[in-house]
């Protein structure tokens, strides 16, 4: 009787054991998994910043509106500059533009199709910024990039001022079309060849680049050059003969 009794309190320490061990290890999973949890809950968090939805929005760059060109982008001309602003840290650039820097230019008005809009420009140092921007939607409809011919054929610091012209062009159709990085040399080659051909209006991917001059009889190397793009249905495209851009093999 006695042993029995010694027995069943040993084997009652020895499950009592084991169910202490087995709850310890539950519980430090459990602790774990909610730090776990935690830190994922935390790291959302973290990618929940304004700027960085903006970056790594899958939204497609381009939608259908009721405007002329039946198109427009899907940023607004806020976001476009914390996008651009965020591509110039990427390239070690710190030649940001401010979002209270903007200015309308003019009063709103309405395209052909009654879609209200409004003009902005952006003056910098030797060069500026145009938008168009829809009223109802805030969407751009397009975004521009200018300077005076002086000033494109100029040499600054050792650089010829028309490189660093095409670079900012081609990183602003980067940012409004919300392309990868390294597009930056293909866009360039785009807005370089509307400066050299004949057609000065290309098509590529849905978009429409452009170069617009305003000459002034003056002197010429004053005259406006103004490196434009803007999304455009298909039927346009097809409607206006638009000559699409076909990428040159290099040495």
């Amino acid at each position: 009787m006695c042993i029995t009794v010694k027995l069943m309190k040993k084997t009652i320490i020895r499950i009592s054991a084991i169910v202490l061990a087995v709850t310890v290890v539950l519980l430090i999973v459990f602790i774990s998994s909610c730090n776990k949890r935690g830190s994922e809950k935390e790291a959302n968090v973290k990618k929940s910043t304004y700027d960085e939805v903006i970056v790594s929005t899958d939204s497609k760059a381009i939608e259908h509106s009721p405007n002329v060109n039946g198109m427009r982008f899907s940023s607004t001309l806020e976001e476009f500059t914390i996008l651009y602003n965020e591509a110039r840290r990427n390239m070690g650039d710190n030649d940001l533009i401010m979002m209270g820097n903007w200015r309308k230019h003019g009063n709103e008005t309405a395209d052909s199709n009654g879609v209200k809009i409004q003009y902005y420009y952006y003056d910098d140092e030797n060069t500026n910024f145009t938008a168009t921007v829809e009223v109802e939607s805030g969407k751009l409809l397009n975004i521009g990039f200018g300077t005076t011919m002086r000033y494109y054929m100029a040499q600054t610091q050792n650089e010829i001022n028309s490189e660093t012209v095409l670079e900012k062009a081609a990183l602003m159709a980067q940012t409004a079309c919300k392309y990868e990085t390294g597009k930056i040399d293909a866009l360039k080659n785009i807005f370089r060849k509307t400066t050299v051909d004949s057609n000065d209006t290309i098509w590529f991917q849905g978009c429409v680049y452009k170069l617009d001059t305003q000459e002034d009889k003056n002197d010429s190397k004053n005259s406006i050059m103004l490196f434009r793009i803007f999304p455009v249905s298909e039927n346009l495209k097809s409607e206006w003969g638009l000559k699409e851009y076909v990428a040159e093999a290099t040495n």
